[in-house]
């Protein structure tokens, strides 16, 4: 019987860019500006982060109710995120001094360096999705797990594995790779040469003395609430996106989005909250999420129509 590999490699894959040259005849030439107005989620994300800090902390509230907020904050620092990680796909604003800026408070609850992410997520997940040994987000093989000891322990962890361990898989998973990945696994490691690792470091140990003096505000008694909470939810929405989006799409040997990638949708609140995240086979040819007019164009059903898909 055929692997999932074997029978995606006999199709004919096509690149994202050959996507985008057909695309570029049946959508407007301004389809994709950027949108500096998508900054306004800032305001509305870290807004009602810090509602929520001020309540649990000020205020006499039952249990029920800190748990709560404490779901609330995990949602918005989940969706502020993402808006970094559009930001720092250059589709919101143009200074890479201003995308830097937003990318280091975004994804500093994850500890995650505005550098590294775009190296990363930009340059090797984006220039390689679902390429074996290339893609740092692309699941190992079982001939690499047998080979690996590393993998073998992780695999544990990954859902699918039966381990009662791996239940927990998305509550923590993305904070656990990037800090690995930027505490151990880049130094030494060809993949990551290319990387400015001394502006990473510095982001890093940065972050993490925001995030311990955060911890330190907050108090003990409000860690639960404030951290732990947050932290896992936080972890749960983008993972389960993730997920979803390339773990269960076969490897390519080209780099075609609409074999590698899935777009999946959501509960429609969520959506808007979650940046249009789930849009990811749009978002890998285009670079961006907000997919509001390229919808009404048809973009990928009248993408497959032409190219006889």
């Amino acid at each position: 019987m055929e692997t999932t590999e074997t029978q995606t490699e006999k199709k004919e894959l096509i690149s994202f860019a050959d996507y985008r040259k057909e695309l570029a005849n049946h959508l407007p030439k301004d389809i994709l500006k950027r949108d500096p107005w998508r900054l306004k989620w800032a305001i509305f994300f870290y807004g009602v982060i810090g509602s929520c800090i001020y309540l649990v902390m000020s205020a006499e509230l039952p249990i029920v109710v800190k748990v709560i907020l404490g779901l609330i904050m995990g949602i918005c620092s989940g969706g502020a995120t993402f808006l970094a990680h559009e930001i720092l796909h250059g589709s919101v604003v143009k200074s890479k001094k201003l995308q830097s800026f937003f990318g280091f408070f975004g994804f500093a609850p994850f500890l995650i360096s505005p550098t590294y992410w775009r190296f990363w997520h930009n340059y090797l997940h984006h220039g390689n999705t679902q390429l074996l040994y290339k893609d740092p987000d692309a699941f190992p093989t079982k001939m690499v797990w047998k080979k690996s000891k590393f993998m073998q322990r992780v695999f544990k962890l990954a859902p699918g594995s039966g381990y009662l361990r791996s239940y927990f898989y998305f509550f923590y998973w993305f904070s656990l790779q990037a800090f690995l990945n930027q505490v151990y696994m880049r130094f030494g490691n060809k993949m990551w040469a290319k990387m400015n690792h001394k502006a990473v470091t510095v982001e890093f140990i940065l972050q993490c003395l925001m995030m311990g003096a955060y911890c330190y505000f907050v108090g003990a008694s409000n860690l639960i609430y404030l951290v732990l909470i947050p932290f896992l939810i936080q972890n749960y929405t983008v993972m389960s996106y993730i997920s979803t989006n390339h773990n269960i799409s076969p490897y390519t040997k080209v780099n075609d989005p609409l074999v590698n990638s899935l777009t999946v949708t959501n509960n429609p609140i969520l959506e808007k909250v979650h940046m249009n995240f789930g849009y990811h086979t749009e978002h890998h040819l285009f670079r961006r999420h907000e997919f509001t007019k390229i919808e009404k164009h048809l973009l990928t059903q009248k993408l497959r129509k032409n190219l006889g898909l």
